[in-house]
C-alpha cells in the first residue's frame, strides 16, 4: 500500500500554497484514477468544490459530491473511485509538527465524514485567503486552522447526542427547502415544543431558523459548481422566495456573494 508523503494525492494538483506546516491545494481528478488503498503521511482535510467520488475507508463507504468535507488521519488507509471526471478538491494538509506545537491531538478526532455548518464555513474562509494570497493571509490561515480544530476536538468531548438529534438531522436532510415549524418538528419527535427550543441551541450553536437557512446555503453550494445553473434557479430551488433572499443570505453566512464564491471554485 502506497503512502503519500507531505503535499502529495492523486489527481493532478492545479495550484499550491505552502506556509510552514500548512499546505493548501487545489487537485483535479480524471474519472479513473488509481483505485488502489494508500494513506497520507500528514493529517488533512479534502473540501469537494466540484464534481464528487466514492470514498472507501475501512469501516463504511462515504459518496461525495460539491460541499462534502472530509478528514484523514495520518496513516489512515482509504481507496477512491468513480470520480466525476474534472472533480476539483482543496486540500487542507497539516504537519505533525504544528499539531506538537499547538498541544493538540488529531487523533482524538472521530469523524471522517464533517458535516458541522460552522466548520464548513471555515472552509469558505480557507478558499478566500487561498485566493488572496496578502501579507495577512498567512495569520488568518493559521488562526483559521486553530479555531477549526478547537472546534472539532472540543466537539468530540462532547457527550454523545440525544437520540432526537439524529432522528431531526435525518428529517431535515430529507426535507431541507420544505417549510418547517418547531412545533411539528417536536411532534414528530415526541418531545414537547419548549423541550426542543431550549435543547436546539446545545447542539447546533444557533436558533431554528438560523439553522434550517445554513442548510438551504449548504444545498447552494453544491449547485453553484455547476456554472451553467442561474443563481435565480439555485434560489428557487433552495427554498428561498427571491434570489435577492438568497444572495443576503448566502453574504451573511459566507462573507461573500454566490458568484464570487462560484468564481472561487
Amino acid at each position: 500500500m502506497k503512502i503519500f508523503t507531505r503535499g502529495s494525492y492523486l489527481g493532478f494538483q492545479t495550484d499550491i500554497l505552502s506556509y510552514r506546516d500548512i499546505i493548501i491545494s487545489k487537485t483535479e481528478y480524471k474519472q479513473k484514477e488509481d483505485q488502489s488503498w494508500h494513506c497520507h503521511e500528514n493529517p488533512f482535510f479534502a473540501y469537494f468544490l466540484k464534481g464528487g467520488n466514492k470514498e472507501l475507508r475501512k469501516a463504511n463507504e462515504i459518496n461525495c459530491s460539491a460541499g462534502t468535507l472530509l478528514f484523514y488521519k495520518a496513516g489512515e488507509f482509504h481507496s477512491n473511485k468513480d470520480y466525476i471526471p474534472g472533480s476539483r478538491i482543496l486540500h487542507f494538509e497539516i504537519d505533525k509538527n504544528w499539531f506538537n506545537e499547538n498541544k493538540l491531538n488529531p487523533e482524538n478526532m472521530q469523524q471522517s465524514e464533517i458535516n458541522n455548518l460552522t466548520v464548513k464555513n471555515i472552509f469558505t474562509n480557507i478558499i478566500r485567503e487561498f485566493s488572496i494570497r496578502d501579507d495577512l493571509s498567512e495569520s488568518s490561515v493559521q488562526s483559521l486552522a486553530l479555531y477549526l480544530f478547537n472546534l472539532l476536538i472540543r466537539q468530540a468531548d462532547k457527550k454523545p447526542a440525544p437520540s432526537w438529534k439524529y432522528n431531526l438531522d435525518k428529517i431535515l436532510e430529507e426535507q431541507t427547502v420544505n417549510k418547517q415549524s418547531l412545533a411539528n418538528l417536536a411532534k414528530k419527535l415526541k418531545l414537547h415544543p419548549v423541550t426542543l427550543s431550549r435543547q436546539f441551541p446545545q447542539y447546533y450553536n444557533c436558533n431554528f431558523g438560523e439553522y434550517l437557512r445554513q442548510l438551504r446555503i449548504q444545498k447552494a453550494i453544491s449547485l453553484l459548481a455547476k456554472k451553467t445553473i442561474p443563481i435565480s434557479d439555485i434560489a428557487e430551488h433552495c427554498g428561498f422566495s427571491e434570489p435577492s433572499n438568497f444572495i443576503r443570505c448566502f453574504k451573511k453566512q459566507k462573507g461573500i456573494t454566490p458568484d464570487a464564491y462560484r468564481k472561487l471554485l
